[in-house]
C-alpha cells in the first residue's frame, strides 16, 4: 500500500518537531503558568538580593524609572485572581514581555511596549501633549500606558475597579498633576487644576450623586490626544472650549454661539469670553454659591467688569468703560452694594448666555423689550419707564440734565460748606486771640518754651508728617478727590506724596544739623536722653492717677511723656524714610536686596504709618488739644511760650533751676526755659 505524500510530508514535519521539543535546549513557548510559578506567590516581594538573582540571569536593559513613580499596586509579585479577569486575561506573560526568551529570564526587561495590539492609539498618544512638548519636542520620560492604565491587572474601562473609571479618573490625573515634584519639575500650566477640579461641580456630582455623565478630565482635555490648550485642534483652545462644554450643555452652547461674545468668539477676537472666562476652568461652582464667579454679588462686581471696566480692553474694542461706573453708581449699583439680592445686576438685564447687541430683535436690551425686561422686577413698566440712560452718566436728554444737576449741587457743596468753614475758621481765630490775649494779661509775658527755629522745625515736621498721611492713605486705597479727574488724582496721590518725603526728610536734615551743631540744640539733645527716673516718674504718674499717690512727680525740662514721643518721631522717621525710598526706587533696590525684601518694606511701611499716624491723634493731640489743662489748644507751637502757672504744673524742677539761677545772678545755659522778652 502507497503512504500519499501529503501524509508523508506531515509525519516529516511531526517528527521534526517532537524531536526539537525534545531537544535539550531547544527554544519552546513558555507558559504564563511558569511565570506565576514565582511571580504568583505574594512571598517574591520580600526576596533577598541573592535569591533575584539565583533566578534570573545576569543582562538585559532596565527599563527607565517612570518619573510618576510606580502606578499602585504595581510589584514584582503579579496576583493571578484579577490578571485572569483583566482585559489581558488571554494574553501571555510574553505576549507582553517579548524579550523573554527562556527561563530563567534576564534580570532587565524592556520597557513594555503596546504598539503591537494597539498600534492606532500609541500612533495617537504619541502626538499628545503627554509626549510632545508645546515647541514640538519629544517629551523625556512621559507618562506611558502603564501609568494611567496600570499594568497586570487592567479591568475593561467600565468596571468600577479601572483607573480610567469616570469615578477614578480624576485621582489617576491626581497621580501626577497633584504631585509636586513633578509640576515643579515639568511645564504643568496650572498646578493646582486637580485639587480645584476636586472642589467644583463637576467633579461632585460625580462623587457625591454618582453622576456617571458628569464631565471628568478626559471629557474636556480628551484621552489619548490629549493637545495643548494653545494648539488649535486642542478641545481647550479658546476658540474650541465652547463647543467641548456644549458636548453636555448643548442647548446652553447653542445660544451662546449665536450671542455677542459667541460670534466675537468665532471671528478671532482674542479677549472674547468663553464659557471658562466666566464661569472659571476647574473650580466651576453652582450660581447660588457665594464664591463662584456667576453668583449674584460678582457678576456686576468682578465678572462683567473684568472687561467692561477695563480701559485697555475698552479702548481696544470700543467697548464704553464708562458702562461699569454708571452701573455702580445707580440705583442698582447702590443697592447691590448694600447686600439687596433682589436688585437687577448685568445679567438681569442684559442676559445670561444669550446675550444680543441692542439693536437685535432677539435682545433684552432692545427698546422693543424693555418693558418685559424691566417688568420682570417692576411690573407694569411701559416703554417710558425704560426711556433714558439706564447706567448713569452722559447721554441723551436725561444724561445732560443729570450732568449738570449733579454740577450744580457739587459747587453748591463748595460753596455752601466752604463759606460755612471760613466763618467758623474767622470766629474761632478771633475768639482764640481773644483767650490768647487774657491769658497774657492775667498770667505775664512768662517763659519762652520754643525759639523760633524750634518753631520752624516743629510746623515743618507737622505740615510734612499729615501730608504724607494723607497722601500715603490715599495711595493705598485709591482715594479720589471730588472734583478732579482720575489722572489728577493720581498725580495728586502719588506726587504729593513724594513731594511731602522730601520735605520731610529735609525737614529731619534741618534738625538733625539743628540738634549737632548748635549749644542750645545739644543741649536739648542730652536731656532727651531716657534715665532711670523716667521709669520712677511713670510708676509715679499711675499711682497718683488711681488715687494712691496724693502727689504727682515733678519733671524737669522733658517728661516721661516728651521723650516717648521725640523718641518714637526718630525711630519713625528713620523706619519711613528707609522703606519709603526701599519702595520708591525698588529697581535700584532689587539690584541689592531680594523680591521679598520689597514685600516687607512694604508691610512696615504700611503698619508703621498706621501706628504713627495713631499715635499723633491718640497721644500728641491729647496733650495739646484735649488735655484740660490747655484747651481748647495750647498756643506753644505758635508763640513758643508757657506761662509760669504752667511752668509750675508742668515743669517745677525746671522753674525751680531757672529761679536758682536768677537768685544767683547767674546766666541761664543755652538750653535753658528764660522769661520770655524777645526772639532768641
Amino acid at each position: 500500500m502507497r503512504i500519499p505524500s501529503w501524509c508523508t510530508q506531515w509525519l516529516t514535519v511531526s517528527s521534526m518537531v517532537l524531536v526539537l521539543f525534545l531537544l535539550p535546549g531547544t527554544a519552546r513557548a513558555i507558559d504564563s503558568g511558569q511565570c506565576l510559578d514565582c511571580h504568583g506567590d505574594a512571598g517574591i516581594v520580600s526576596w533577598s538580593a541573592q535569591e533575584k538573582a539565583s533566578n534570573v540571569t545576569p543582562g538585559g536593559t532596565k527599563s527607565p524609572e517612570s518619573a510618576f513613580g510606580k502606578f499602585p499596586g504595581m510589584s514584582l509579585y503579579v496576583n493571578p485572581a484579577p490578571y485572569k479577569a483583566s482585559v489581558h486575561a488571554d494574553l501571555s506573560c510574553t505576549d507582553c514581555h517579548g524579550d523573554i526568551k527562556d527561563l530563567p529570564h534576564p534580570a532587565r526587561l524592556k520597557r513594555v511596549d503596546c504598539t503591537g495590539c494597539h498600534s492606532e492609539v500609541t500612533a495617537t498618544y504619541a502626538k499628545s501633549r503627554h509626549m510632545v512638548t508645546v515647541d514640538r519636542k519629544p517629551v523625556v520620560n512621559g507618562p506611558r500606558c502603564v501609568d494611567c492604565h496600570g499594568a497586570h491587572d487592567v479591568p475593561r474601562r467600565n468596571l468600577s475597579t479601572s483607573p480610567v473609571y469616570y469615578r477614578n479618573i480624576a485621582a489617576t490625573c491626581e497621580r501626577c498633576h497633584a504631585n509636586r515634584a513633578v509640576i515643579t519639575g515639568r511645564n504643568v500650566g496650572i498646578p493646582e487644576a486637580t485639587r480645584m477640579y476636586d472642589r467644583g461641580v463637576h467633579n461632585q456630582a460625580i462623587m457625591v450623586k454618582g453622576l456617571n455623565k458628569s464631565a471628568n478630565c478626559a471629557d474636556c482635555h480628551g484621552a489619548h490626544d490629549m493637545k495643548d490648550r494653545m494648539d488649535p485642534a486642542s478641545a481647550i483652545n479658546k476658540r474650541n472650549l465652547p463647543a467641548t462644554c456644549g458636548k453636555c450643555h448643548f442647548g446652553v452652547f447653542t445660544v451662546y454661539r449665536e450671542s455677542v461674545h459667541g460670534t466675537a468668539l468665532a471671528r478671532g477676537v482674542p479677549d472674547a469670553p468663553n464659557c471658562a472666562d466666566c464661569h472659571g476652568e476647574h473650580d466651576i461652582r453652582q450660581a447660588a454659591d457665594p464664591n463662584s464667579p456667576v453668583s449674584f454679588g460678582a457678576v456686576s462686581e468682578k465678572t462683567c467688569a473684568a472687561c467692561h471696566a477695563a480701559e485697555k480692553l475698552a479702548a481696544r474694542y470700543g467697548v464704553p468703560v464708562d458702562k461699569v461706573k454708571g452701573y455702580e453708581q445707580s440705583f442698582h449699583g447702590l443697592s447691590a452694594r448694600l447686600g439687596d439680592k433682589t436688585v437687577a445686576n448685568c445679567s438681569s438685564c442684559h442676559g445670561v448666555h444669550e446675550i444680543f447687541p441692542s439693536s437685535d430683535p432677539r435682545s433684552t436690551i432692545n427698546p422693543k423689550n424693555l418693558p418685559v425686561t424691566c417688568g420682570k422686577c417692576h411690573p407694569g413698566a411701559t416703554a417710558n419707564f425704560a426711556s433714558g440712560n439706564i447706567h448713569v452718566g452722559p447721554g441723551g436728554t436725561g444724561g445732560k440734565i443729570k450732568y449738570w444737576v449733579e454740577q450744580f449741587y457739587i459747587w453748591m457743596i463748595v460753596a455752601v460748606i466752604g463759606g460755612m468753614l471760613a466763618h467758623n475758621a474767622l470766629d474761632y481765630v478771633k475768639k482764640m486771640r481773644e483767650v490768647y490775649r487774657q491769658r497774657r494779661e492775667w498770667e505775664g509775658p512768662g517763659y519762652e518754651r520754643l525759639n523760633r527755629a524750634e518753631r520752624v522745625q516743629h510746623i515743618l515736621t507737622l505740615t510734612t508728617f499729615f501730608a504724607l498721611v494723607i497722601t500715603g492713605f490715599a495711595l493705598k486705597f485709591k482715594w479720589s478727590l471730588p472734583l478732579v479727574s482720575d489722572a489728577t488724582s493720581v498725580a495728586l496721590r502719588s506726587g504729593g506724596h513724594r513731594v511731602a518725603a522730601v520735605l520731610m526728610v529735609v525737614t529731619s536734615i534741618y534738625h538733625l544739623f539743628y540738634a549737632v551743631f548748635t549749644v542750645r540744640g545739644r543741649g536739648h539733645l542730652l536731656r532727651m536722653i531716657p534715665k532711670l527716673q523716667d521709669a520712677k516718674d511713670v510708676v509715679g504718674m499711675i499711682q497718683y492717677y488711681l488715687g494712691v499717690a496724693d502727689h504727682k512727680p515733678k519733671f524737669g525740662r522733658y517728661s516721661y511723656v516728651e521723650k516717648a514721643e521725640y523718641l518714637a518721631l526718630v525711630w519713625g522717621t528713620i523706619v519711613m524714610v528707609v522703606t519709603g525710598f526701599l519702595l520708591w526706587f525698588q529697581d535700584q533696590a532689587l539690584k541689592h536686596i531680594p523680591m521679598w525684601g520689597i514685600d516687607v518694606a512694604t508691610l512696615v511701611h504700611y503698619y508703621e504709618a498706621i501706628l504713627a499716624t495713631l499715635a499723633i491723634f491718640v497721644w500728641h493731640l491729647y496733650y495739646v488739644i484735649l488735655n484740660p489743662d490747655f484747651a481748647p489748644m495750647s498756643m506753644t507751637w505758635i508763640d513758643g511760650k508757657l506761662s509760669r502757672h504752667d511752668m509750675e504744673h508742668e515743669h517745677p524742677l525746671e522753674l525751680e533751676e531757672i529761679d536758682g539761677y536768677e537768685r544767683r545772678g547767674e546766666p541761664l545755659p543755652p538750653d535753658a526755659t528764660r522769661i520770655a522778652t524777645e526772639e532768641k
